[in-house]
């Protein structure tokens, strides 16, 4: 299958989907670097994966510099002669997506922007990483905290899921859970129950922190610019009078 692809690294190289060695004997992405494409990298990715019993992708980091995406891809795919799934993960190159699609996910930080999750349907929603196994006994199960709370405790041979989606700040409780089913009911974005994930969250700074590095270098260079703007005007001033 041959896709018209326009990808661009940092650089400014057109470059294609590239997985770590891994994961890319399990997707085959053979992209043409051709202007003839108008989907988005996201819209590609998600043609690609299809394939997959279930994937996430999450919007690993953002660059505003030329508007480019990184993202981070999740795989599950069922053990050869049994039930259990076998996750693998991967870092894709940067993307660049236009300026129109990184401001449409550009709240999103460090979510999962893209998934398919045990049910076999893709959501486009975004949600924290990880939820969309909460709740599903086939992974986990809530186990009592006592006082009338209970978290999400995934099982032995999915322990490492959460790490490799991204992790949790905290445990899932069931009120979370609850907040989360809600938010989607009523068509909004769940960012945990004190706004932990997403650009602005506490969650994220901790996961995401090159990120936040480059916003404080950028606000800095702009902050000194401004500043050496206004010096030079008043250091140039302005004479009145005089010869």
């Amino acid at each position: 299958m041959k896709l018209c692809l326009t990808s661009s690294s940092v650089s400014g190289q057109a470059v294609p989907f590239r997985l770590v060695p891994v994961l890319a004997t399990l997707i085959a992405i053979g992209m043409v670097t051709v202007a003839c494409d108008t989907t988005t990298p996201l819209e590609r990715l998600q043609g690609q994966l299809e394939q997959y019993p279930e994937y996430s992708v999450t919007l690993q980091d953002m660059r505003e510099d030329g508007y480019y995406h990184q993202y981070g891809v999740v795989i599950g795919e069922p053990q050869a002669g049994a039930e259990d799934m076998v996750y693998r993960d991967s870092i894709l190159d940067w993307q660049q997506v236009g300026r129109r699609t990184y401001e449409q996910y550009q709240p999103h930080l460090g979510m999962v922007i893209l998934s398919k999750g045990p049910d076999g349907v893709v959501d486009q929603n975004q949600h924290p990483p990880g939820y969309q196994q909460v709740g599903n006994e086939r992974y986990g199960q809530w186990r009592d905290e006592g006082g009338g709370r209970s978290f999400w405790v995934f099982y032995g041979q999915y322990a490492l899921l959460s790490h490799m989606i991204g992790g949790f700040g905290r445990p899932i409780y069931r009120n979370d859970w609850n907040g989360y089913r809600s938010a989607r009911d009523r068509g909004q974005t769940y960012y945990g129950p004190a706004g932990e994930y997403g650009s602005n969250g506490s969650v994220t700074r901790q996961t995401n922190p090159n990120f936040f590095r480059r916003q404080q270098s950028r606000q800095a260079a702009r902050s000194q610019s401004f500043g050496q703007r206004v010096n030079g005007r008043m250091s140039g001033g302005t004479r009145f009078g005089g010869k």
